[in-house]
């Protein structure tokens, strides 16, 4: 199933950016669904991308105790992505999840492509990082 417009302006990154803008962000994304249980990545693994979650829940774990929780609206994994480092925390779904995902190859063409785009999401990330305090992974 294609990720149309209305879907990514439901999402709080996504939300800010017109409709041109999404429509080009559009392209260059995908989904995922995973059931509880699964891990969408481990701590010190190498990232290609990251998720903007739409449904469902997930645990996030550092050296084995949990940091937080994450759900609908959050974004998980593009500190490491941006960063260009190793995951910083674990993130195991706990309720069936349904997100968005950006691959380190689509942000990499987003940002070559639409840089001001690149640049609006990373100031939006930037901003959110701050708000959580970097409880979240990366």
């Amino acid at each position: 199933m294609k990720v149309d417009v209305e879907r990514l302006r439901r999402l709080p990154l996504f939300g800010e950016l017109d409709h041109h803008d999404l429509s080009m962000i559009a392209h260059h994304v995908g989904e995922t669904e995973a059931p509880e249980g699964e891990v969408l990545f481990e701590q010190g693994s190498i990232p290609y991308e990251m998720f903007v979650i739409e449904e469902g829940a997930a645990e996030v774990t550092k050296d084995g105790e949990t940091v937080g929780t994450i759900g609908p609206g959050d974004v998980v994994g593009e500190i490491a992505l941006l960063r260009f480092q190793r995951r910083m925390a674990t993130v195991r779904v706990t309720s069936p999840l349904r997100a968005v995902t950006v691959s380190a190859d689509d942000l990499q063409m987003i940002e070559e492509e639409m840089p001001e785009i690149a640049g609006q999401l990373r100031s939006i990330m930037a901003a959110r990082e701050r708000e959580v305090g970097g409880a979240g992974e990366g």
